[in-house]
């Protein structure tokens, strides 16, 4: 799996990350198609003995507008949790899914960045809230809790739903 491939890699080289390596293969496929369509090859690239377009420099990142900082942008920061208090209700995206915040911080068994548990109010959830190795974030049900992003979290008044309650107010039904 692309999981186990990414292992793979970091294992070999421990400054390696998904991201990055999305980056470079992006920018080779931008340079290969300058090439196709006639243009010149982009800074940073060349063509080797057989003529296929390779990078200048393979570990060098290319300068340009869209890369500016990519790599810091790429762990959420503070920021993206800023507002997610522990004990105070949220909708998850996507599905809009309800529950409680019931942690807000970095999780070292998953990527870098700051995660938030959630427990959920029914077993939408993938955790019981622990993360891969068994360390405990936070205590829920099977099946109802789960590690997400701060961007995908919404703090607010979000009731639970009650099961029973017909979304529809239409008078055509009985």
């Amino acid at each position: 799996t692309l999981r186990d491939w990414g292992n793979q890699q970091k294992a070999k080289d421990p400054t390696f990350n998904l991201a990055k390596h999305a980056r470079q293969h992006r920018e080779l496929m931008d340079a290969q198609r300058q090439v196709k369509l006639g243009l010149p090859l982009p800074a940073g690239f060349q063509f080797d003995s057989t003529g296929k377009v390779v990078r200048d420099e393979p570990d060098q990142p290319i300068p340009s507008a869209k890369n500016t900082a990519a790599d810091d942008q790429d762990v959420p920061g503070l920021d993206t949790v800023d507002g997610l208090q522990v004990g105070g209700r949220c909708e998850v995206q996507p599905g809009g899914r309800r529950g409680v915040i019931a942690f807000v911080g970095e999780v070292p068994e998953f990527s870098a960045g700051y995660w938030v548990g959630v427990i959920f109010d029914e077993p939408v959830g993938k955790t019981d809230g622990t993360a891969r190795n068994g360390k405990r974030y936070f205590e829920s049900p099977a099946n109802h809790g789960g590690f997400l992003r701060g961007k995908n979290v919404t703090a607010g008044d979000f009731p639970e739903r009650d099961i029973f309650d017909d979304d529809s107010d239409s008078d055509d039904e009985l």
